[in-house]
């Protein structure tokens, strides 16, 4: 047991601000002012100076009626502008040209001119999709459900806070009760900070993300030594407070 806390430990102080998983799609936006002509807004994440290679392509005909903007915002590189669709969009397919050489996904998102929309998340496993005719919002809500199981399942700091809780509650009914706790005051923060209610810078967050995990790895250690701190005491508050930070470090990458 206490090797595997002192893993916890080690993990929590180095590899989690590595590891912790990466939400930074690249973004196409296309609004649609009147019938056939669309405002374009095109966010690529940036490594450095050079921005990811990739490319909105559609199958059908289309025409540029603006030359491209550019400009760059964050670690992100932004274009606009403006096109018709000389064949109409829905029933084409749209292709990330480039997205399959990459580990990054592209959110899409199109606005109507008859008031109606269509979101979808590209992946490197499936970079094209057909815009469809229509769209219910049981579609969209399915989208973001399957994105919220692969962050839990890939965000490593999340995992490792829920071992330290599994390990310092012992499991049972007050696991659930804790874990709970935790689930929603991350998602408490993340729809605050997604609508900008409130901003945290993400450097800060990462760090004191990883320090919350040491935390309740050295909880766990001060425990078996016959200390019992906060966290045995009150594992609830400890994950509610915690589990606010956790969830600023999706909403800064989201937003």
């Amino acid at each position: 047991m206490r090797w595997l806390v002192l893993m916890l430990w080690l993990l929590g102080l180095v590899a989690a601000p590595a590891l912790a998983h990466e939400l930074r799609p690249a973004y196409l936006e296309l609004h649609e002012d009147k019938v056939g002509e669309f405002r374009v807004l095109w966010k690529t994440p940036m490594r450095g100076d050079l921005r990811l290679a990739l490319s909105p392509m559609f199958s059908g005909k289309t025409q540029a009626l603006s030359p491209v903007t550019a400009r760059q915002v964050g670690g992100a590189a932004l274009q606009s502008w403006r096109l018709r669709a000389i064949e109409p969009l829905r029933g084409q397919v749209l292709h990330i040209a480039g997205l399959e050489a990459t580990m990054t996904d592209a959110l899409v998102r199109a606005e109507f001119a008859d008031g109606t929309n269509w979101t979808k998340r590209l992946t490197p496993q499936e970079p094209a999709v057909t815009i469809p005719l229509r769209q219910t919002g049981l579609a969209v809500a399915g989208e973001y459900t399957v994105l919220g199981i692969e962050h839990i399942l890939r965000g490593i700091d999340h995992l490792l806070f829920v071992l330290a809780l599994l390990l310092i509650t012992h499991g049972g009914w007050k696991l659930v009760k804790t874990v709970t706790a935790f689930t929603v005051a991350h998602s408490i923060t993340l729809a605050l900070a997604a609508l900008g209610v409130v901003h945290v810078p993400q450097a800060p967050v990462e760090a004191v993300i990883a320090l919350s995990i040491v935390f309740v790895a050295t909880e766990i250690l001060h425990a078996q030594q016959g200390r019992q701190g906060i966290t045995v005491r009150m594992p609830r508050l400890v994950a509610f407070t915690l589990g606010l930070l956790h969830g600023f470090r999706v909403a800064g990458a989201l937003a």
